[in-house]
């Protein structure tokens, strides 16, 4: 149409444009030739040869122009090798393959068509020489002097055509119906190699999509009902009795009543009561409770004790605040802030009161013993999740990509043991994915990771604004024990013996200790901490270094098959063991997981 678009090599003009007053007879443009004597423009060796049917026609689209029209026209095509295929319409001008007999390779067709308009040329090719079966992979338009415009040229198979396609390629562009112009489209596309090979390609990759999707993990939503369900005031609680009182969604009357957003439906919904939490009192809604309590809430978390020291029971039957005025200007302070919630953890930051020392000053912790006046900031454990990210961030391994799948790191054979129903079976991750944070650590129901169980993380039966929090010898053991909390103690160890003391004289062994100590306690170690953790290396050292297995055995901790060999500059296996001991320790502190 308006190029050649089966590749193979072109040659002369084949520039597409559309003369002002002459629209094209097929596509956006057309090819314009002028000249004094013969002229062409073809293209040969094309890459998606066509293969000839019976019956099979060539044609083109050609408007002579009435101020100048040629002498000659002719279609020439290239078949296996030859030229030797021509029609000739007017004069014998045009001296490729002219012979006296009118044969294949110089077939005459009449006169020239009408000028000033389109007209359509056809051949069938078997008159020029093609048969069936051959393959057609170059054309050649041809012009004896004046000025004549060429567009799109068809192979059209009446075998395989249908009759519809057939008339709408006999029909001029100018007085195609848009159904006509629509069988054509479709038509070509069908029938199109490229069209073909993606569309094959497009099923090949519909099906691997539903299969990525049947493996894909599966999770529950919610979805509203088309037409909700009718609740009733069932009497004395009796669910089978259907006589009690018909009821909308709505509030309790003290909080006033749900706006709907549109007066046209009849009841509420869960969009409805969204806007209605986030709305304020003056517009009918409860914001400023719910800026309080989530404000209330967000203070807790990064202060301790919250404003209203009852996190999880802010109302009538809770603890009234301790600083009103705070509570209130910070929720106000929230919601012109249009809800940041990265706002207001900077506004509380910044306060003098989040800045204080945890140690109390003077007489404050017996006038003040819960803190419930910010003397000074609350001393309190990080949370579960917090706990195993803080000491990955310690031993150097953690990953703080968001988003993504659950993992899995190690776990207590048979923990899943009383889970039927089908039978679970956990499957540790081995890869960088097992140091991301605490977040993402798969929860199955009820059955948390013994970790997060032993630093109080709630079995999510149930809503906990507060979690408790405990100081158990469980909680000890998982420090020590826990694969994940070993391997953070080995890379800790990994750091600290790639530091180099500042001065020849420098104590190796004190400065790199230091230097795990600050790494995971935030401050110098006294001088009688330096001295204990000396000592635990020494000790360590003496044991591993006469034990190889037991070295083998605390360096293969966490799926290593082979000894941690040459990890720091030919750092022996036994040396590095020592070290990953002594970093248990640190590990192990209480300092460690404590926000001072």
């Amino acid at each position: 149409d308006d190029r050649p678009d089966r590749g193979g090599v072109p040659s002369g003009d084949w520039t597409s444009r559309a003369d002002s007053g002459i629209p094209a007879a097929s596509g956006e443009g057309y090819r314009v030739q002028t000249s004094e004597g013969r002229i062409q423009h073809y293209t040969v060796d094309a890459h998606r040869g066509i293969r000839i049917e019976s019956d099979s026609t060539l044609t083109a689209w050609v408007h002579l122009d009435p101020a100048n029209p040629p002498q000659a026209l002719m279609l020439q095509v290239h078949a296996e090798g030859s030229w030797e295929h021509r029609a000739v319409w007017g004069s014998n001008a045009i001296d490729y393959g002219r012979t006296d007999a009118d044969v294949a390779a110089y077939r005459r067709r009449g006169d020239l068509p009408a000028p000033g308009e389109w007209q359509r040329l056809e051949v069938p090719l078997h008159v020029i020489g093609v048969d069936s079966d051959r393959i057609i992979d170059g054309v050649a338009f041809t012009q004896y002097g004046g000025t004549v415009r060429w567009d799109a040229a068809t192979i059209v198979h009446p075998t395989t055509v249908p009759p519809a396609v057939i008339e709408a390629i006999r029909t001029s562009a100018a007085t195609r119906t848009a159904e006509q112009q629509g069988e054509i489209a479709a038509f070509r596309i069908a029938t199109d190699a490229d069209s073909t090979a993606i569309e094959a390609e497009r099923a090949v990759l519909e099906r691997e999509l539903i299969r990525v999707r049947s493996t894909a993990p599966r999770t529950l939503y919610t979805r509203a009902l088309e037409r909700p369900r009718t609740v009733r005031i069932l009497p004395r609680g009796d669910w089978l009795d259907q006589s009690g009182e018909a009821v909308m969604p709505a509030v309790p009357a003290f909080l006033g009543t749900v706006p709907r957003r549109t007066s046209d439906r009849a009841r509420a919904d869960r969009l409805d009561l969204a806007e209605w939490l986030v709305t304020p009192k003056s517009r009918g809604g409860v914001g400023e409770l719910t800026a309080r309590v989530f404000v209330n809430r967000i203070w807790a978390m990064l202060m301790g004790p919250g404003l209203c020291p009852s996190v999880e029971d802010f109302g009538g039957q809770g603890r009234p605040p301790t600083h009103l005025e705070i509570l209130d200007h910070l929720a106000l302070d929230f919601m012109e802030s249009d809800w940041s919630v990265k706002a207001l953890v900077r506004r509380i930051v910044s306060t003098d009161a989040y800045a204080r020392s945890s140690r109390p000053h003077e007489s404050t912790a017996e006038l003040d013993p819960e803190n419930l006046f910010h003397a000074r900031q609350s001393r309190h454990r990080l949370a579960a999740e917090f706990v195993r990210d803080a000491a990955l961030q310690a031993g150097g391994l953690l990953d703080v990509r968001p988003g993504g799948p659950s993992i899995k790191p190690p776990q207590p054979a048979g923990h899943y043991r009383h889970l039927n129903f089908p039978m679970r079976r956990y499957e540790a991750d081995t890869g960088a994915d097992q140091w991301r944070r605490g977040v993402y650590v798969h929860w199955q129901r009820q059955f948390l990771h013994p970790m997060m169980k032993a630093f109080d993380a709630p079995t999510r039966e149930a809503c906990t604004a507060a979690r408790p929090v405990s100081n158990t010898p469980l909680a000890a053991l998982v420090l020590l024990n826990d694969p994940v909390f070993v391997q953070a103690a080995r890379g800790l160890a990994i750091q600290a013996l790639r530091t180099r003391p500042a001065t020849a004289g420098s104590n190796p062994d004190r400065i790199r200790l230091e230097a795990a100590w600050r790494i995971a306690v935030g401050r110098r170690p006294a001088v009688a901490e330096l001295d204990v953790l000396q000592n635990l290396l020494r000790r360590s050292r003496r044991e591993f270094s006469s034990d190889p297995d037991r070295t083998s055995a605390l360096l293969g901790i966490g799926g290593t098959t082979t000894l941690v060999a040459d990890a720091v500059d030919g750092v022996p296996p036994h040396e590095l063991a020592a070290w990953t001991q002594t970093c248990r320790a640190i590990l192990n502190l209480h300092e460690t997981y404590t926000r001072e």
